[in-house]
């Protein structure tokens, strides 16, 4: 039987629906979906694709009536499995105290904010010790299910390529080569970089060292997630890790295998620590057909094929970067519920494990119009 999951990434059930914390869960449950990946406050989400300033500013009072536990506690009332999420290595507010936290690219520039997003150097120890720290008070004190690790890769805002096929990367693209990363990669490897600026000892990098670079990157993304395996929260447990990765087959992109060697996210690796991966099936920010899909499945589940680790699709529950600086993307405007119908069937039908829909206030928000999002939802998991 095929698991459907639901992104809960804003509490917006809590405020603008007034809905309680048994009437939220019960109204998911009755949707069919069995797994809600949730946030919380101890490791909050930071603003992203699900803007909550609006809500936030607006339902403040309200707001701080809100508990995690509660919430947890009515999500297990309905049957409810309980993922809790973190950003890993995306927190915009965290530069502002390790401020050599922010990537450098293979120019030498400093990784710049686009849209909302920045992303983390992944070898920064004193960012990865805090956030260890947060996801160990998760586990302990909301005793989840399982957790659910997002922006666990190197940074790039791969929206920003999707708009294209032919996307040509360039040094602006890779990261990071600041100098803990450019020293490390070499003390580790046994090589002797020359002296120079960031631009040409990256140059090298690039060209002289391009296979052990991708590998050791996603060395180093693969032993972040062992570091979470082996807090004493999550060993003791036996707790279930969950991947959120990136869904371009090697094939994407003129064949460069951007997963690996742009996101360094290696599954074979990864599935050395994690025991579920979700691949990001974004079509309509992608800018993909449905067609495309079962490749995507196809190819990572060849990656996973000497592992029993779980694979599943999510599924857009409506339109995002159509507008401002993504405006010439030229995005489709929206997701109806026959889309949601008919990727769901070929997710399933192309061998995915399961389902995740991003996310319920899309749902909320629909059928509040009148639509029929929910009543599709609930068509596909077949309540």
């Amino acid at each position: 039987m095929p698991t459907f999951a639901m992104k809960v990434y804003d509490l917006q059930w809590f405020t603008t629906f007034g809905m309680s914390y048994d009437e939220a869960a019960q109204a998911l449950a009755g949707d069919g979906i069995d797994t809600v990946l949730t946030q919380n406050w101890i490791d909050p989400l930071p603003n992203s694709g699900v803007d909550q300033r609006e809500y936030l500013a607006r339902f403040g009072t309200t707001i701080a009536t809100y508990r995690d536990t509660a919430w947890v506690d009515a999500l297990r009332r309905a049957g409810l499995r309980v993922l809790q999420t973190s950003a890993v290595l995306f927190d915009p507010d965290a530069l502002e105290r390790y401020p050599d936290a922010r990537p450098i690219d293979a120019n030498g520039a400093p990784a710049q904010m686009v849209d909302w997003y920045i992303g983390i150097c992944p070898t920064h120890e004193a960012y990865l010790d805090e956030k260890m720290g947060k996801l160990e008070r998760v586990t302990k004190e909301l005793a989840p299910d399982g957790l659910f690790l997002q922006f666990i890769r190197y940074p790039g805002f791969w929206e920003n390529w999707t708009w294209s096929p032919d996307y040509a990367f360039t040094n602006a693209d890779r990261f990071c080569f600041c100098d803990r990363c450019r020293s490390r990669f070499a003390g580790e490897q046994g090589i002797a970089l020359p002296v120079g600026s960031v631009a040409s000892q990256a140059s090298v990098i690039l060209e002289q060292h391009g296979d052990a670079w991708a590998a050791w990157r996603c060395g180093v993304i693969a032993g972040i997630v062992g570091r979470v395996r082996a807090l004493p929260s999550v060993s003791r447990r036996g707790m279930p890790l969950t991947i959120n990765t990136l869904p371009f087959p090697d094939s994407d992109f003129d064949g460069q295998a951007v997963r690996r060697t742009i996101a360094a996210q290696d599954l074979a690796q990864l599935a050395e620590h994690a025991q579920g991966f979700e691949l990001m099936t974004y079509l309509q920010i992608l800018n993909r057909p449905t067609s495309w899909m079962p490749g995507a499945i196809e190819r990572a589940q060849a990656e996973l094929v000497d592992t029993d680790r779980a694979l599943v699709c999510t599924l857009q529950g409506d339109a995002l970067y159509t507008k401002g600086i993504h405006r010439a993307r030229q995005r489709p405007s929206t997701v109806t519920a026959d889309d949601l119908e008919r990727e769901a069937r070929v997710a399933l039908d192309s061998g995915a494990d399961g389902l995740v829909f991003y996310h319920w206030t899309d749902f909320l928000v629909d059928e509040a119009a009148g639509g029929r999002k929910r009543a599709t939802l609930r068509a596909i998991t077949g309540v």
